[in-house]
């Protein structure tokens, strides 16, 4: 009766050590896979956002298959999928791609911060204008167009002087596209042009699907225009020190 009684004893402790310990890895599971969760929304790379949250999807499905918990397996097997599937589109976006002669310049000089994929799907993948002999923009006209130049060059002039020649590779209308003012000077094609454009809808589609190339494409915008001031304040420059030196 002595044996019998103290075999109950050491079942009953035996089987609440086991669930106990099963409660423990169960929810120190849980605890990992939801630091990986706080991390990858702490990341500005989508990739490496995307990558945390298939960890931790991972972990949350081994977390549900020691407490039992179906749902917990079930949703986040369809989040692992879905980031997955984000992964490899992310990943596809990175593999380099043969350019065509005619804007594989154009990338060199100006996108090379983007991936040739992403250049592609940005420029030659979008709207196209050709212009001969006519405005592309006019001085004080409202614009929801971002033009850039892929062959031929427009004369920009303001109060019918000559300000600028912009040539394949550079923006038209940047400045007044992002604040949203009427265009400060004219676009004149005089010879055949062709342009490449996106509207603000343009990009706010590209913001949503894609916020690192949109990012990136920002930043070439801002690059453009300090580029544009800076060849504005040398030609300023030159002309006050040829007056000094004339006076």
């Amino acid at each position: 009766m002595h044996f019998d009684i103290y075999g109950a004893l050491s079942w009953i402790i035996g089987k609440q050590m086991e669930v106990n310990l099963q409660d423990f890895s169960g929810e120190y599971l849980y605890s990992v896979a939801a630091i990986f969760s706080a991390g990858a929304y702490l990341l500005r790379s989508t990739l490496w956002l995307r990558i945390l949250l298939v960890l931790a999807a991972i972990v949350y499905i081994i977390t549900g298959v020691s407490l039992g918990i179906t749902s917990m397996i079930g949703w986040n097997s369809t989040y692992l999928l879905i980031n997955l599937a984000h992964i490899v589109v992310l990943m596809l976006y990175r593999v380099t791609i043969n350019l065509p002669p005619e804007t594989r310049e154009i990338y060199r000089q100006y996108f090379s911060t983007m991936s040739t994929r992403e250049f592609e799907k940005l420029i030659m993948m979008n709207y196209f204008n050709v212009y001969k002999e006519q405005y592309i923009a006019t001085e004080q006209s409202d614009t929801d167009r971002l033009y850039i130049i892929l062959k031929g060059e427009v004369k920009m002039t303001r109060k019918k002087k000559t300000i600028a020649v912009l040539r394949r590779g550079d923006f038209i209308g940047e400045m007044s596209f992002l604040t949203n003012e009427q265009a400060t000077a004219d676009a004149y094609a005089e010879n055949l042009v062709q342009c490449a454009f996106w509207t603000h809808s343009n990009l706010e589609k590209l913001k949503l699907r894609n916020k690192d190339t949109y990012n990136k494409f920002i930043a070439i915008i801002g690059r453009d225009l300090v580029r544009k001031l800076n060849s504005q304040y040398d030609v300023h420059i030159e002309l006050v020190t040829r007056l000094d030196y004339v006076i």
